[in-house]
């Protein structure tokens, strides 16, 4: 049995994993950013041990999240889930931090929650293959002196989130990381995007599932697409170079 924290469990994807752990008879952990969201993740997903709450727009929301995640004890396995894409809105929102919304949610808050929680035996960040499409721009990832793009910032952090993985997997010996590539799935938030996704959020969820317990083979990029991390992915100059920019925003160090 495993002890599993899935942030961005209270629909989609997340949830649908976190249902599949529970049948399994594994202890789940659910996220939601706020106390509506977190009784609808419950009624959703029954049988889980607790969820926490907290925001990961803001720092001290993720600061919060970690505080009460920890309040169950060890981890084997931290799945970061949550992400944020608004591909269709073109307007670049900044959050109470002074961070463009995608970079901070998706990016930034992966890299905080890692550093703030103990080390489990297995860390998951939910990528994708979009990844390959990314613009790996460190001098502003903030999009304040280059004009906003919204699908390329989503799939920028979904490079950083390579970039993360790799990064932690090198500096973390004993801690299996993984990047997840879900697919192209159904979820609430293509379907803002007015996406028509093949994929159901059972079907990632299954796969995310098997991919968190401790008996499943690891590899540093989970994917049923052709797409593969490549040399820009795996150069250690842009993954120390990602810690630090996220160490300098968020204030804490790996």
């Amino acid at each position: 049995m495993a002890r599993v924290l899935i942030t961005g469990s209270s629909t989609g994807i997340g949830q649908a994993a976190a249902i599949a752990l529970i049948s399994q008879g594994h202890e789940v952990v659910l996220h939601a950013r706020n106390e509506e969201r977190a009784q609808q993740a419950e009624q959703a997903a029954k049988g889980a041990i607790g969820v926490a709450i907290g925001d990961l727009s803001t720092l001290a929301g993720t600061h919060e999240l970690a505080l009460q995640a920890e309040k169950f004890g060890a981890f084997d396995t931290v799945v970061l889930n949550a992400g944020l894409g608004h591909v269709i809105n073109q307007e670049r929102m900044v959050t109470s931090d002074g961070n463009e919304m995608i970079f901070q949610v998706n990016t930034l808050s992966s890299y905080l929650m890692t550093a703030l929680m103990p080390r489990p035996k297995r860390l998951i960040f939910t990528s994708s293959a979009l990844a390959g499409a990314g613009v790996l721009n460190l001098d502003d990832p903030n999009y304040e002196r280059r004009p906003f793009a919204a699908r390329e910032a989503y799939c920028s952090t979904k490079l950083h989130l390579v970039l993360l993985t790799l990064a932690f997997g090198r500096r973390w010996p004993g801690t299996d990381s993984v990047a997840f590539d879900p697919g192209w799935v159904s979820t609430q938030m293509t379907q803002r995007n007015g996406d028509n996704a093949p994929l159901t959020p059972e079907h990632a969820g299954a796969r995310l599932a098997r991919l968190a317990t401790a008996e499943t083979t690891a590899t540093s990029y989970d994917t049923e697409r052709a797409w593969q991390p490549g040399e820009r992915e795996h150069d250690h100059r842009n993954q120390d170079e990602l810690l630090a920019i996220c160490a300098k925003l968020t204030g804490v160090t790996i």
